[in-house]
């Protein structure tokens, strides 16, 4: 089995079931569990449980959001969560790792869907024994069109 095979399969039995980060966390965890909070948020609230897994000017940019701000981006989004796969995961030093993922989900209205299946590049490092996520960027996005009609 691929080591990625493996981190991946070791994520998707935990991206569901994990809490806000603990001493014991790995960085597959840390992802997985702001993800599925991202995905799941459900009030403003859940701003401070993804503050809690990140650091650094990521957490300073969220932290820096309004509640409007917040609420539009993760509440009133029709977003809907399908994948994630950890494609790499390279460790940069004792306290910092790099995770290559792949993260898939579904946005819009039934005949107005889109599957969107982004590849991002997240730097993972630990502060006081706990992991959480400095950094997130972009490599490549592709957008699929699932209700659209196309003429031959």
């Amino acid at each position: 089995m691929r080591a990625g095979a493996g981190a991946m399969a070791l994520l998707t039995s935990l991206v569901w079931g994990c809490t806000p980060p603990a001493r014991d966390s790995t960085p597959a965890k840390v992802l997985g569990e702001y993800i599925r909070i991202s995905f799941n948020a459900s009030s403003v609230g859940d701003k401070k449980k993804m503050e809690e897994l990140l650091t650094g000017d990521s957490k300073s940019r969220l932290n820096s959001w309004s509640d409007e701000q917040f609420a539009k981006a993760f509440l009133e989004s029709k977003r809907k969560f399908t994948g994630l796969k950890i494609l790499e995961s390279n460790r940069v030093g004792d306290a910092e790792v790099a995770l290559t993922y792949e993260l898939s989900f579904e946005e819009g209205e039934k005949e107005k869907s889109t599957r969107i299946t982004q590849r991002k590049l997240c730097t993972i490092v630990k502060e006081q024994d706990v992991w959480r996520i400095k950094s997130v960027r972009g490599i490549r996005e592709s957008i699929e069109y699932l209700e659209e009609l196309t003429l031959p």
